[in-house]
């Protein structure tokens, strides 16, 4: 990138009320464009796909082309899942029905996830820098969680105590069962 500044100005959301963090900051050095992208997981020169390694009964929910499972770590918030192809393709790869099918997916992951309680919004996000197998991320923002709001939710629930065990679970269990009631199998059932 040519013409970057030595210092970049702070942006404003670090003075936003939902920003986790306080105190002095300043913006790190920008790093000069590199020819190529770092390998992905199950991308030559990448480590192995753990996608494509996983059973269903890592899974919270499966069907003949899709699987939704919860990350390892319980998080600060009701519900935090994956949607997952349960072929080895990324979102550019995807037929057109395919993409309806995804498209269908969200509607009914937010639906499931609202079903838990006390859920203000759903958030949806793709990101796909560390994996090359496609998997969107669902958040499930606690209602009047006031601080939870937008882009800084990730960041709130990986700071927070998290959620307890037992609530975690049977908030799983709700999501499993929601999802199976339009279809696929609920791999989590108690």
């Amino acid at each position: 990138m040519t013409n970057v500044p030595e210092h970049f100005p702070l942006p404003a959301f670090v003075n936003w009320p939902i920003f986790p963090f306080e105190g002095d900051f300043r913006v790190r050095e920008y790093k000069e464009l590199q020819p190529h992208d770092r390998p992905r997981t199950g991308e030559p020169g990448g480590g192995p796909c753990e996608t494509c390694r996983a059973g269903d009964d890592a899974y919270i929910w499966v069907d003949e082309r899709w699987r939704v499972k919860a990350p390892q770590r319980v998080p600060a918030v009701p519900m935090q899942l994956f949607l997952e192809t349960r072929v080895h393709l990324d979102l550019d790869d995807m037929d057109a029905q395919l993409a309806a099918e995804l498209g269908t997916l969200v509607v009914r992951l937010d639906h499931a996830i609202q079903t838990v309680g006390g859920i203000g919004r759903v958030h949806v996000s793709r990101w796909g820098d560390g994996g090359s197998h496609f998997h969107m991320w669902f958040y499930g923002r606690p209602h009047g969680a006031q601080q939870m709001l937008g882009f800084c939710l990730p960041m709130w629930s990986m700071i927070l105590p998290p959620t307890p065990d037992d609530v975690w679970r049977q908030n799983l269990v709700i999501v499993a069962g929601t999802l199976a009631r339009s279809g696929g199998t609920a791999m989590l059932t108690r």
